[in-house]
């Protein structure tokens, strides 16, 4: 096996690893029932989950032989199509932390205000659709599928025998994903204004946690962006195989600047559980409609009493 084709491998194998041990943590916290199934952390689950399926994928295509090219080529779709999964949700585990916190510290979050029981559906259907992360949700949803969309037809583009279409392909590909990636990243930021601008107000560490995965998910995404337009980070470069296999830049570069940022922003997630526990309550944390409003007619979630405990908060 050729050198820098093993090193992928055992890159890979290493991540594979290192989400096995935040799957087996959430697993055991959750029969422990130290944490929620219906909390954020089932995100975050979700997200280990597809990571895990992903760098299984990973092993696998750097471990084939490209004597069977249609195999590979899919093998190459399905684990793109995972790592965009996998930053997809990532995102969405950043948002749902900050809401909880938000929910805790300021009794409702700006980003998706809780609606009060026994609203007419109507006007709960207009509430939800005037919530700031109605958009944030399509705008996500949209910007994966115009990346997967963007990996399919670049991928298709590796076993095509005519260079007009080829080149086609490629351009229109690369587009999509560069599009895709861009909104990711964009989203990324909407994030870090929010929570800078709420640690402002009345920060804590908890909070801190939740913002650092900000500057590891910008990274990641520009690497997305850069993996499109730089030949010697783009799988569908013919300049990253060489004859003892991917090169040591690609290499470095989908792992370190790729993969290594999602896992740490994952780890920071999970931290603040452990956080929590040495220094006071959990986020407490609620799926479901407001019990109450107060007095000025403010909607109030149900972790407003976290909101006014004592100043030495998690």
């Amino acid at each position: 096996m050729a050198h820098s084709e093993a090193g992928s491998i055992a890159a890979a194998a290493v991540f594979l690893a290192g989400y096995s041990i935040y799957f087996t943590i959430l697993t055991k916290l959750f029969a422990q029932r130290r944490i929620k199934w219906k909390s954020r952390y089932l995100f975050v689950y979700i997200h280990v989950i597809l990571r895990l399926c992903g760098m299984a994928l990973g092993v696998a295509f750097s471990s084939m032989s490209w004597d069977n090219l249609d195999q590979r080529i899919n093998v190459l779709i399905a684990y793109l199509v995972f790592a965009a999964e996998g930053y997809f949700s990532l995102v969405v585990c950043c948002f749902r932390f900050l809401i909880v916190w938000q929910e805790n510290r300021f009794g409702v979050s700006n980003l998706e205000p809780k609606i009060t029981k026994g609203t007419p559906f109507l006007e709960r259907m207009r509430l939800n659709f005037r919530a700031p992360m109605m958009g944030i949700h399509y705008a996500l949803i949209g910007a994966n599928a115009i990346i997967i969309s963007g990996s399919s037809i670049l991928a298709g583009s590796l076993d095509s025998s005519d260079p007009d279409n080829t080149k086609q392909k490629e351009d229109k590909g690369k587009a999509l994903r560069v599009a895709g990636t861009a909104i990711f990243l964009a989203l990324v930021q909407v994030f870090a204004f929010v929570a800078i601008s709420s640690y402002r107000k009345k920060g804590d560490r908890t909070l801190l946690l939740i913002l650092g995965t900000w500057p590891l998910l910008s990274v990641r995404g520009i690497y997305g962006i850069l993996a499109v337009v730089i030949n010697a980070f783009s799988y569908y470069s013919a300049s990253i195989y060489t004859d003892s296999g991917f090169s040591t830049t690609f290499v470095v570069g989908e792992h370190v600047l790729g993969t290594l940022m999602e896992w740490l922003s994952c780890g920071l997630l999970i931290a603040t559980h452990f956080s929590a526990l040495s220094g006071g309550e959990e986020l407490h944390e609620s799926w479901g409609d407001a019990e109450k409003k107060d007095q000025d007619g403010t909607v109030v979630g149900d972790g407003d009493h976290l909101s006014k405990r004592r100043s030495s908060e998690v």
